[in-house]
C-alpha cells in the first residue's frame, strides 16, 4: 500500500502509543515506555482543547505521527509540538520530515504565529530539528523540580 499523511483523529492518536514504546526507547532517547503510560500519553495529547495531528498512514497502519496544540503568549498563538515520532522500521525515509512539514502547514491556515518544541541539547535530535530551521532560544531554559 501507500503511505498517506494526513491529519488524524483521537482513534488514529492512539495507536501511536506503540510506537512511543518501539521509538523512544531506541538511541538518542533511551526512554522506556510502559504501553499503558504511552496510551495515557497519547489520551493527554489527543483530548487537549485545539489539539492537532498529523500521521502517516498505511491503510490502518500509523507508522508515525506528530502532534501539537495551542500556547498562548504575549507574542501571540504558538503550536507547541510536544510529540513526533515514527516506528524505528520505517525511520530514515523522510516521514518525520513530511509529518513536521504536514504540522507547520496545517498550523499556519489555522492561524498560529510559529511553532515550538522541546528536544535535546545536542546530537541527532537537535541536528535532525536545526535542518528544519528550528532555532534553539537564547532566552529560555527548561527548569525542572521532582516533588516529594
Amino acid at each position: 500500500m501507500t503511505v498517506v499523511f494526513k491529519r488524524i483523529n483521537k482513534d488514529q492518536a492512539l495507536l501511536g502509543a506503540a510506537i512511543i514504546v518501539e521509538a523512544y526507547s531506541a538511541a538518542p532517547w533511551h526512554e522506556h515506555w510502559s504501553i499503558d503510560m504511552a496510551t495515557a500519553r497519547m489520551v493527554e495529547l489527543s483530548t487537549t482543547p485545539g489539539w492537532m495531528g498529523v500521521g502517516a498512514l498505511d491503510g490502518d497502519d500509523l507508522h508515525g505521527f506528530a502532534i501539537g496544540y495551542p500556547h498562548t503568549a504575549s507574542t501571540g498563538c504558538m503550536l507547541y509540538i510536544p510529540e513526533i515520532a515514527v516506528m524505528p522500521v520505517h525511520q530514515g525515509k523522510g516521514i518525520g520530515t513530511t509529518l513536521l512539514k504536514l504540522l507547520e502547514q496545517e498550523a499556519l491556515a489555522a492561524g498560529f504565529s510559529s511553532t515550538w518544541l522541546l528536544s535535546q541539547n545536542e546530537g541527532v535530535a537537535a541536528d535532525y530539528y536545526r535542518s528544519a530551521s528550528y532555532r534553539q532560544s537564547p532566552n529560555h531554559r527548561i527548569y525542572s523540580k521532582p516533588l516529594k
